[in-house]
């Protein structure tokens, strides 16, 4: 019933914005004691109930395509992968977000170059179509969309991996058919499935408020933390609850919804496995996260490359992980979740560790994100 009640606070936030003006009163003053907290085992089920790891059958060299919605820590993985060799010594060959590979592509197209990817049918163009190869430049070399490891010899390739939003989550994406993702399974049999998730809504919600600051101050998302505008952006940031509570039902309805999607076509078209992954548990253990995709798909990274990942810095974060410090009306919004204990978890989080869903999303949006859409439009009306 708690949970039902902070989704109807939410439509009636779209409806009449703040809804309780006074919720900082309803905060229990001993609640800003942090209770320590046991750092308990990451719990794979808590993304989806497919989610595996290892390789039991044994494949080599499994081509990947991670599915994924954006605030997801996409950016942070793609580069991480740009940075990583295989223990045979050929580039792991990371596309990052493939939808956006050669501009605005249509749903034969973007088939095509799926197909053409993973079944390995290219002289190289197509995946470096980008001309953006392995630079030392960190995250500024994301200025394309699509971010690739290999030279243009597909004889010096090492395994396929890929990222993409699925049109489930990402309306700019185009649909694919039933047919059309056979097309790209039968070229590549051994295809494996992967999903990125960001298991904490608050903290994504929160990221994708601060990442509209940020792209108002510096003109872009994404940093390195070498940028001038830093300096200008503000240490704390106030939320608004209808803004605020929009952002996390986006959080668990795309999770929802891409993590579906993710099993959908491993139980379809490949071996029912999916390969989870959760910018939580690249938080806690990156190698370790990185080592199990290298065996998950029969392609070990070299120890040497996983190494380097202890001492790389990828992006720059904004504000303090302490979200008592970084929110400014923190008391606000602890009222506005004071219904839903599971929420309130993801804003207390002391470690990172994988959550359950909430149950604020209600899986209504059966047709996908632009049915989501639209029902949120039309309670804003």
């Amino acid at each position: 019933m708690a949970r039902t009640s902070i989704a109807i606070r939410f439509l009636l936030a779209l409806l009449f914005g703040s809804c309780n003006s006074n919720a900082q009163q309803q905060r229990p003053q001993e609640s800003r004691v942090r209770s320590r907290r046991v750092e308990r085992e990451f719990k794979l089920g808590e993304v989806h109930a497919q989610c595996d790891r290892g390789n039991p059958d044994d494949l080599q060299d499994r081509p990947l395509l991670i599915l994924k919605y954006s605030r997801t820590g996409s950016t942070w993985l793609a580069w991480t992968g740009n940075t990583l060799e295989l223990a045979s010594g050929k580039p792991m060959v990371w596309t990052h977000e493939a939808q956006g590979c050669g501009g605005d592509l249509d749903a034969e197209e973007l088939t095509t170059w799926l197909e053409e990817y993973f079944g390995r049918e290219t002289d190289g163009n197509v995946v470096t179509q980008n001309n953006l190869h392995k630079n030392n430049d960190g995250p500024h070399a994301l200025a394309s969309k699509c971010l690739v490891t290999a030279g243009e010899d597909p004889d010096k390739f090492g395994v396929l991996v890929a990222t993409l939003n699925p049109h489930e989550s990402h309306a700019d994406t185009p649909p694919l058919s039933d047919e059309q993702w056979e097309r790209i399974f039968k070229a590549a049999p051994d295809l494996a499935i992967g999903v990125l998730v960001r298991t904490n809504a608050i903290k994504r919600a929160i990221s994708a408020i601060a990442a509209e600051y940020q792209r108002k101050v510096c003109g872009h998302m994404k940093l390195t933390g070498k940028e001038e505008c830093i300096s200008k952006l503000p240490s704390q940031i106030h939320l608004e609850e209808k803004e605020f509570l929009g952002k996390v039902w986006e959080s668990e309805m795309k999770r929802s919804i891409v993590t579906d999607k993710a099993g959908d076509l491993a139980t379809k078209y490949g071996d029912g496995r999916i390969f989870c992954l959760s910018y939580e548990a690249m938080e806690l253990d990156l190698v370790q996260e990185m080592r199990d995709l290298g065996d998950f798909i029969g392609s070990p990274i070299s120890e040497e490359s996983l190494d380097k990942l202890r001492e790389n810095t990828v992006t720059y974060k904004r504000g303090s992980n302490d979200l008592s410090e970084y929110i400014a009306n923190y008391d606000e919004v602890y009222g506005w979740l004071s219904e839903n204990q599971c929420l309130l978890d993801q804003l207390e989080q002391d470690v990172p560790r994988n959550h359950p869903l909430c149950d604020f999303y209600d899986g209504e949006c059966k047709e996908g994100y632009n049915d989501c859409v639209r029902k949120a439009d039309k309670t804003d009306e």
